[in-house]
């Protein structure tokens, strides 16, 4: 494993949070990239996806100021550690759906369904993309396994293994991306009437995916 991608004259720059940043930017840029296809107006779409992108980073990170409250309230310099209990997410996919339904609903400019469908795939890949740094940091672990794609994880004894869930997670999320873009082939994005069909898709299979591979 590698937690600390490189340190230059004492700042260390951990994996965990270089791989997300990287995972988290892949997809803010694609999903603006796909604003057109779905005929979004960029300026708003853009407003409602900086909201948002605030309240994924609180949900993100909201169960463990919750649980440590105390520490934050007396060592606010803290808040932005993301070693300190990591980010959930769950909690990121729920502040981010939450923040751009209700920026929405002030905003009228814009549909939110479509604004979900054009997110929807690029919100998959970031998962794909940054379970990456979850492995490469050594958390988010999963069961003992003898498994043959079982893997040895620093903070265990010498021989323990373990399912390497986080690989999991973006080889499925990975799969999941091309469905959605097979669907998405099949679709009219321009449609005047257009309902949601891939947000509820990739809800269900993120769902699915939870519950399977979740230790």
């Amino acid at each position: 494993m590698y937690p600390t991608l490189f340190e230059i004259a004492g700042f260390k720059a951990d994996t965990y949070s270089v791989v997300w940043f990287i995972a988290l930017s892949l997809a803010i840029v694609w999903a603006i990239k796909r604003l057109e296809l779905y005929k979004l107006d960029e300026d708003e779409a853009r407003t409602i996806m900086s909201v948002s992108f605030f309240c994924m980073l609180l949900g993100a990170r909201s169960p463990e100021y919750i649980a440590n409250w105390k520490i934050y309230f007396n060592r606010p310099s803290l808040l932005l550690d993301l070693n300190r209990g990591g980010v959930h997410e769950v909690g990121a996919i729920t502040g981010a759906f939450l923040g751009a339904f209700v920026i929405s609903m002030f905003r009228r400019k814009i549909s939110f369904l479509k604004l979900c469908e054009a997110v929807a795939i690029p919100a998959v890949l970031a998962i794909a993309v940054g379970r990456w740094g979850c492995f490469l940091n050594g958390c988010c672990v999963g069961l003992h396994s003898d498994f043959f794609t079982a893997v040895h994880f620093p903070r265990d004894a010498e021989g323990f293994l373990r399912h390497p869930v986080q690989i999991y997670y973006s080889a499925i999320a990975f799969v999941i991306v091309f469905i959605l873009l097979l669907i998405e082939r099949k679709i009219d994005t321009r449609a005047k009437n257009y309902y949601a069909i891939l947000t509820p898709i990739a809800l269900i299979f993120y769902a699915a995916m939870r519950f399977l591979v979740a230790p």
